[in-house]
């Protein structure tokens, strides 16, 4: 009777762990779906950018909030990963294409990569520039960056 009652067991933890890899493996899909066309945010009908937001939180290898302090240094860091999102606040959200393609900014005080993205100004606008140009000037607004693996 102990050993079924283990055996029980045993299964009953291998399904709970299947179950939660399942759903961690379809959050993953499902970001990397936007991240490999950003345009696709364009078919979600409500909330686009707080919906991608909870997706990056669950699925980001790494997560920095980024200051003008430490703008360099992420986006240093950004080239060991393979995918980068910025999201300003709940209106701006932001895939960095190429960090090698950058342009200087006195504003960051550093080389900023080009992006492609939205602004949400009632609808979404569609933004394709170098990174400084879309998530505006250095200020108190929560700007993460979410990287990938």
């Amino acid at each position: 009777m102990k050993k079924l009652t283990q055996l029980f067991t045993l299964a009953l933890l291998l399904i709970l762990v299947s179950c939660g890899k399942e759903k961690n493996n379809s959050e993953n899909t499902e970001i990397n779906n936007y991240l490999n066309d950003i345009t696709s945010l364009e078919n979600i009908e409500k909330t686009p950018i707080k919906t991608i937001t909870s997706l990056a939180k669950e699925s980001a290898s790494k997560i920095i909030s980024l200051k003008k302090s430490n703008m360099k240094e992420s986006l240093e860091k950004a080239s060991n990963f393979t995918k980068a999102l910025v999201i300003v606040g709940n209106h701006t959200v932001v895939k960095i294409t190429n960090l090698k393609d950058c342009k200087q900014s006195g504003s960051w005080a550093t080389c900023m990569p080009m992006g492609e993205g939205y602004i949400k100004k009632g609808k979404l606008n569609h933004k394709k520039d170098y990174l400084n140009n879309i998530i505006g000037l250095p200020d108190n607004q929560e700007r993460i960056l979410y990287l990938f693996n």
